[in-house]
């Protein structure tokens, strides 16, 4: 029963475009494997009843093994996650993994990073003597967070002071030529 399950279950993620038999539901991290075993520990605990005048087990156990994938796309961690392959999209030999000699060349990569880690010392010089535009400035640079809610939520204020510190700061960012700023009437 459980092969069979699992089949099905393949069949499902395949039909939802989720991969083999390795791939799991992002945000979620459940397989194959995961929703299969869900599905047999809720029957043997119960929780699953099976009348056998409404058909045969295999049935109600595919149908709750097909809700529990679906309920899992449906959940906000699923919608919020971005999955993408790590690999090129070239196509290079069908399924295996590109060698060495076949990635693209990195040689600025180091230059950039030792850009980008004096410009960050820069910021972070710059605002050492206001502390909650440091705060904003560390959250940011440590975490990576982008949306102003995750933001707040780290700092531990609502999302309205964080607004009115990302004004100060953004002010303060032209103020010491720390961004570029361009002038929009000159393109007109």
């Amino acid at each position: 029963m459980t092969v069979r399950l699992a089949g099905y279950g393949l069949r499902v993620f395949s039909e939802y475009r989720l991969g083999g038999s390795d791939a799991t539901v992002s945000g979620v991290g459940l397989s194959v494997e995961d929703f299969v075993s869900e599905v047999l520990l809720e029957f043997a605990e119960g929780r699953l009843a099976h009348e056998a005048s409404r058909g045969e087990l295999f049935s109600l156990l595919a149908t709750a093994l097909r809700n529990d994938i679906v309920d899992a796309l449906r959940k906000a961690a699923h919608a919020r996650e971005e999955s993408r392959s790590a690999l090129p999209r070239d196509g290079t030999s069908e399924g295996q993994p590109p060698g060495l000699d076949e990635l693209p060349a990195r040689t600025s990569d180091f230059s950039q990073l030792m850009d980008a880690e004096r410009y960050r010392q820069q910021v972070q010089a710059a605002f050492v003597d206001e502390p909650e535009l440091a705060e904003v400035v560390n959250t940011v640079l440590d975490h990576g967070f982008s949306k102003p809610q995750e933001i707040a939520e780290a700092l531990g204020i609502s999302t309205t002071d964080y607004q009115n510190r990302k004004k100060r700061l953004r002010r303060r960012l032209i103020e010491y030529r720390l961004v570029e700023v361009r002038d929009e009437r000159a393109d007109l």
